[in-house]
């Protein structure tokens, strides 16, 4: 095993048993959990796997309330304690540990001015958030290739994962022969529209200016326009660009009009092709559709909701 391994192997076990005592602490279920003692003195044969995630997925799964899951933030699980054995993640690398970045910043500050530098735009005053009343339905309704299927199902399934408040139907996506026929109807359609050039520039010489925003390329030409249930995306983008576009429509659509400094992240002005979310931005979207926040909301209403008001 070299250096960086027993380094990161080192700050994963401190980590996790940092997070025995309090949740041992929390169980009130009446059942008996081993405690650090337990496992230390009296189960000389206790084991630490290292597993991938998805067998750590199927251990939470298995175990239920036996099985003590060691989380660095909500829905980021880094192991589970059961009797006897301690399974943790393999397939986080010293670098990557996000552990690193909460240990030497003030990640609720971080997140939180993430999270409004990739909010509010040149258009927007406040915070427009999808309704939590219905799941949503992607509803592809004009052209589409099999791979904006995936980059839209890979989509789906992450922010699935990242909400408390608002989800998208992840089992299918409905396409241009989709007739609802629901009464009453349990989805809110989020409409994809992927035109020809010729048809996108009508919907631009018709554009209603205080409903639809454009999103342009990085030459200034304008590939996209949003609104907030309807996204049409100029069917000429190629590959990243175009898994990008449509992936920045979405969450155009769901509240976020900003940029970013941080030059990993998916806001960042110049990453076009950039088709992946950075860490900063997971969390940023978490925040937001973590049941804190509400629409209608200002820059110091956020401030204010997530406790960084100044303390002057």
């Amino acid at each position: 095993m070299n250096l960086q391994k027993r380094t990161y192997l080192s700050v994963l076990l401190c980590t996790c048993f940092l997070f025995i005592t309090p949740l041992v602490a929390d169980n009130h279920s009446g059942t008996h959990v081993p405690s650090q003692v337990d496992l230390i003195e009296s189960k000389p044969g206790f084991e630490i796997r290292i597993v991938s995630p998805e067998m750590l997925e199927n251990v939470r799964n298995s175990y239920g309330s036996q099985g003590i899951a060691l989380k660095v933030e909500r829905g980021l699980y880094i192991g589970v304690l059961t009797p006897g054995i301690l399974y943790l993640r393999g397939d986080l690398n010293e670098e990557e540990f996000p552990i690193r970045k909460v240990i030497h910043e003030n990640s609720k500050e971080k997140v939180g001015k993430h999270l409004i530098d990739i909010t509010f735009g040149r258009d927007n005053a406040k915070v427009d958030l999808f309704s939590k009343t219905k799941k949503y339905l992607i509803w592809l309704d004009a052209m589409y290739q099999k791979e904006d299927l995936n980059v839209l199902h890979e989509y789906i399934d992450l922010f699935n994962d990242l909400s408390q408040t608002v989800q998208f139907e992840d089992e299918m996506i409905a396409l241009p022969s989709y007739k609802p026929n629901f009464i009453p109807n349990p989805y809110e359609h989020y409409k994809i529209s992927i035109v020809d050039k010729d048809f996108f520039k009508e919907k631009l010489d018709d554009r209603n200016s205080t409903l639809e925003q454009v999103l342009k390329d990085q030459n200034g030409d304008t590939v996209a326009l949003v609104r907030k249930d309807h996204l049409f995306l100029l069917n000429d983008l190629q590959k990243d660009e175009r898994a990008h576009f449509l992936i920045k429509g979405l969450l155009f659509s769901m509240g976020f009009h900003g940029e970013s400094a941080q030059k990993d992240s998916f806001f960042y002005p110049g990453n076009i092709k950039q088709t992946s979310l950075s860490v900063l931005d997971k969390e940023a979207i978490r925040l937001m559709y973590g049941g804190r926040l509400q629409s209608g909301l200002d820059v110091d209403g956020i401030k204010k909701a997530l406790g960084m008001e100044s303390k002057d």
